[in-house]
């Protein structure tokens, strides 16, 4: 991602990294090329056709690309988008987490090997995620994963950390474990947490995916810590 993605331009200096599960799909454990080629390949695409314009970055997963819907443009980065005033570019690869590569099991894109010193320099970072790690991931890593992405974003003058959202698909205990983690590594970095489990969040048919209501409810959450925490002018 270059620099120019990750700085606001109309006086407006703000990134927003999500992710957490910011968007997921379930994975069974295969080696799936195909799912894995198409991921990059949507990934590269919405990278390059950011919703509204380049001043505003989102890390995630199939939640971000709007998966189950129309595509990001009904997703919550671009609810988020309308709330804030800003336009959003997103990096979205589904399956991923902070302990998992899902179907991408030869590629770095967990969301720490997505950072790069460009992260580094945003205003404003949004990590939402968790689901994939309950789903296909090893929840008991996700504490020292997730204290790993928080020190590479140290600088950042504001983070907000996402958890998951309770979904049928995955066993509640690991999701209670993975909420823990991320609730304890935001609380020892000194960052806003932002629980989803218990939040409502409306689900579409295959138990995992956001509806459109429930991505607007996620963008309404995340609107209102970023609103708290802090944002640049």
């Amino acid at each position: 991602m270059s620099r120019e993605r990750l700085w606001v331009v109309a006086g407006v200096a703000l990134a927003v990294v999500l992710a957490v599960a910011v968007g997921v799909v379930v994975w069974l454990g295969q080696d799936d090329t195909a799912d894995c080629d198409a991921a990059l390949e949507t990934r590269a695409r919405q990278m390059s056709e950011p919703i509204g314009g380049r001043t505003v970055a989102v890390l995630g997963d199939s939640y971000t690309q709007g998966t189950g819907l129309a595509g990001p443009e009904v997703a919550w980065p671009a609810a988020l988008e309308e709330r804030l005033g800003a336009p959003v570019v997103i990096d979205g690869v589904g399956s991923t987490g902070f302990t998992t590569r899902g179907f991408c099991t030869g590629a770095e894109v967990t969301y720490g090997a997505r950072l790069d010193d460009d992260w580094a320099e945003a205003e404003v970072v949004v990590v939402q995620g968790g689901v994939n790690d309950a789903l296909t991931g090893r929840p008991d890593d996700v504490a020292a994963a997730a204290e790993d992405v928080l020190g590479e974003l140290e600088e950042v003058p504001t983070v907000v950390v996402v958890g998951p959202p309770s979904i049928p698909a995955a066993e509640a205990e690991e999701l209670s474990t993975v909420d823990a983690a991320l609730r304890q590594a935001a609380e020892d970095a000194g960052r806003a947490y932002v629980p989803l489990l218990g939040k409502d969040i409306p689900l579409l048919d295959d138990r995992v995916h956001p509806t459109e209501a429930g991505h607007q409810r996620i963008a309404e959450l995340v609107a209102a810590a970023l609103e708290t925490a802090g944002r640049p002018q």
